[in-house]
């Protein structure tokens, strides 16, 4: 348990809100009397975001056979629940900026948020447990917490990224002993401040819970076994560790894999979301490779 979250939001005078065009899809994709042309004009009030998102339609993520070229069509081909995991993600890589000499790294970070977000929702479609497009989402969410620690003591927090990589502890370990803080504590604050449904707040908040399953915890068990999986690879949240061996998968998370369709599958679409979402990353896992 962590210093009390909130008070580490109230600390920062420069907080990013959620972009207002993500949070109004947000809005609009729950809202059934909302239209096709609906989401498809407020989309359009956003030029960067319709580009990724048409990026989006048409890259090897989705591979539709015909091709999209406008926003509407692709609110049509991918539906309301899709078009808003694409505006939450492809949006907020560009809402936290890079800070100066740090060796934590915001295309590993992302790489490895889109990863468990691409895993989740392969184990939503698998285990019928939640619904695909809430799992992308809170995967794409479940570390946001840590973005905020990162801005607001960026000395501390390079403390503990050293000491991850180092392999003294793992980055959630290092983070709490160097700032008092709990990224997953922080990041269940943010979604309640951002208003996010609170199934998706509770599966950010609790997402290195191992012990939570898709069958008895829902979209919290989804996300939770996917990060396990992708930590797992060696696909961590912003810093890379040269050699070893990845040890041998559990039963039970070997059959996690299983159900994404393993983790090859995984990692080539997520690659495919990130490099259409903002361009191909500058770098990539190691291990990855």
């Amino acid at each position: 348990m962590g210093k009390d979250a909130a008070a580490l939001l109230s600390r920062i005078d420069d907080l990013p809100p959620l972009p207002a065009v993500a949070a109004r899809v947000m809005g609009m994709a729950e809202d059934d009397r909302t239209s096709a042309m609906d989401l498809a004009q407020v989309l359009a009030t956003d030029q960067a975001l319709t580009a990724k998102l048409i990026r989006i339609s048409n890259s090897a993520y989705y591979g539709f056979a015909r091709r999209v070229s406008t926003v509407r069509e692709a609110v049509v081909l991918l539906g309301f629940k899709q078009v808003r995991q694409v505006a939450i993600g492809a949006s907020l890589m560009t809402t936290f900026r890079k800070l100066p000499n740090e060796s934590f790294d915001l295309d590993l970070f992302w790489g490895h948020s889109v990863a468990v977000a691409v895993a989740g929702e392969a184990l939503a479609k698998k285990s019928f447990t939640v619904k695909p497009e809430d799992a992308f989402t809170a995967g794409i969410l479940h570390d946001i917490g840590r973005l905020v620690i990162r801005q607001v003591m960026p000395a501390e927090f390079e403390q503990a990224v050293q000491m991850a990589r180092r392999g003294e502890a793992p980055l959630h370990i290092a983070e709490l002993m160097t700032t008092g803080y709990a990224h997953d504590e922080v990041g269940r604050a943010l979604g309640e401040l951002w208003k996010f449904p609170g199934h998706l707040v509770e599966a950010v908040q609790c997402h290195h819970d191992e012990t939570l399953t898709p069958e008895h915890d829902g979209l919290a068990g989804v996300v939770a076994q996917a990060n396990r999986l992708v930590l797992h690879y060696g696909l961590f949240c912003g810093y890379d560790v040269e050699g070893g061996e990845v040890a041998p998968l559990p039963p039970d998370l070997a059959a996690v894999e299983a159900a994404c369709g393993g983790i090859e599958r995984v990692l080539n679409r997520a690659f495919s979301f990130i490099e259409a979402a903002s361009g191909t990353p500058e770098s990539w896992y190691a291990r990855a490779s």
